[in-house]
């Protein structure tokens, strides 16, 4: 028994005559009808019998075609499985971020990637920056920089946060009717120390920077834990709203500045298939692009 064999019985079955099977695949009825003879003659039974110039399947047919139909699937599927297999994307893909992006954006972005591509190998470290380790090759990409006035590095925005304000609900700033730079003046102030949001606050609004009580910590969950103490306001990115605790307030106010979060590569080195892959996935989610086209193959 071979493929050809239950190929040719599927079309027999599919078309209820010999004549017509051999038209559609293209060979000569002869040549059908020997291939079922000696299938039949392998399986010890008919596969059809005769009903008004038609063939029709016994049971032994029946049962065969159940049985070939899985049979005659999987290796047509095998063409398309082995191209897949020849240009299967693996190998190791090593990813630096921040302490937002690492739990937050490239979780997400890691599982559709093995996903897609369960041949790569993924390694993720969490640091405040990876410059070195771009430039020297010890790191593919590196997520959560949020902007690179260097040369060397390719940098690729991917989106913008804004940056709203945060109060205990005990705060007088939580009932103000409006919240202004002079009552804002009054209160202690809760400042971020990663410096593209301090930097932009303290651009925007200066007048911060004289408050009374000045806290700087790294990490916005710190900054939350002082103003769900009513120790003090902060101003910290929007994605933290909907994970903020009891009595912690964001009232209505506009600080006018944005933060924005993208990826580096080294465009010098050669971007590997699981490189080139994060990339594709990151513009295909974020709609970001490389500019000058530089990704490298």
């Amino acid at each position: 028994m071979n493929f050809i064999q239950l190929a040719y019985f599927r079309k027999v079955m599919e078309c209820g005559s010999v004549t017509q099977a051999a038209r559609q695949l293209c060979i000569t009825q002869p040549a059908v009808s020997k291939q079922l003879r000696l299938l039949e003659d392998e399986l010890g039974c008919r596969l059809f019998d005769r009903s008004g110039g038609r063939l029709v399947p016994t049971p032994a047919g029946e049962f065969l075609r159940e049985r070939a139909g899985a049979l005659l699937a999987g290796f047509e599927n095998l063409q398309a499985e082995m191209s897949s297999f020849r240009h299967r994307i693996s190998g190791r893909l090593c990813i630096g971020c921040g302490p937002y992006t690492s739990g937050n954006v490239v979780p997400d972005l890691l599982t559709e990637l093995i996903r897609r591509h369960p041949g790569i190998e993924p390694s993720v470290r969490e640091k405040d920056s990876f410059l070195a380790d771009l430039k020297n090759g010890s790191l593919d990409i590196m997520f959560g920089i949020q902007g690179y006035d260097g040369e060397e590095l390719l940098y690729v925005p991917m989106y913008r946060n804004r940056l709203v304000l945060i109060c205990s609900v005990l705060s007088p700033l939580a009932k103000a009717p409006e919240i202004t730079p002079e009552l804002l003046a009054k209160e202690p102030f809760l400042a971020h120390s990663y410096d593209s949001i301090r930097s932009t606050v303290f651009r925007n609004m200066p007048y911060l920077q004289k408050n009374r009580f000045y806290v700087e910590s790294r990490y916005t969950t710190t900054l939350i834990a002082y103003v769900q103490r009513n120790l003090g306001f902060s101003i910290i990115p929007d994605y933290y709203l909907g994970s903020l605790p009891p009595g912690v307030a964001a009232p209505a106010f506009e600080t006018g500045c944005s933060v924005e979060t993208g990826f580096l590569t080294n465009p010098d080195r050669m971007f590997s298939p699981p490189l080139q892959a994060m990339i594709g996935l990151v513009r295909e989610k974020y709609g970001c692009h490389m500019e000058n086209d530089r990704e490298k193959s």
